[in-house]
């Protein structure tokens, strides 16, 4: 358990009309008023359903809003919408380069995974388990700014 509470979130265009008037289709179960907000993807690529999450959150009263993802290939103008959008901080790992991103997005951040995948391979090739990766990501997560306690 990461020790904090959670919420989800659908963020949709679509518009329903209730009572004369058009209303976004998105929901939030559970509550981000006054709460830091972590977004996760796999492949940050147009960042469109990022933004729009962000966005929402900010609307729903999330006070800081972290995006993370695994692959950062922010493809056409993905970094200006984050840069124009709520988030505080984009942080990647460094699974493609990122350091011409930086310069466009300051806000965005990389993680270094070489030292995991090193360990993952030694364990592999010494035939030793890998459950153990998920302590030595720990320890590589809190040498972060971004550690679980800072997002309570």
């Amino acid at each position: 358990s990461l020790g904090m509470s959670f919420a989800i979130v659908h963020v949709s265009d679509r518009q329903v009309k209730r009572g004369g008037e058009p209303r976004n289709c998105s929901i939030l179960v559970g509550n981000v008023k006054e709460r830091d907000c972590i977004i996760y993807d796999d492949i940050a690529d147009t960042c469109y359903s990022i933004v729009k999450t962000a966005e929402f959150l900010k609307e729903q009263g999330a006070k800081k809003i972290y995006c993370l993802a695994t692959h950062g290939l922010f493809t056409e103008d993905s970094l200006r919408e984050c840069a124009a959008s709520p988030i505080d901080k984009f942080v990647v790992t460094d699974t493609i380069d990122q350091r011409e991103n930086i310069g466009i997005y300051p806000a965005l951040e990389t993680v270094d995974v070489a030292m995991l995948f090193s360990e993952a391979i030694r364990r592999v090739h010494n035939n030793e388990p890998l459950l153990g990766l998920f302590n030595f990501i720990a320890r590589i997560s809190l040498s972060l700014s971004l550690s679980p306690r800072t997002l309570r």
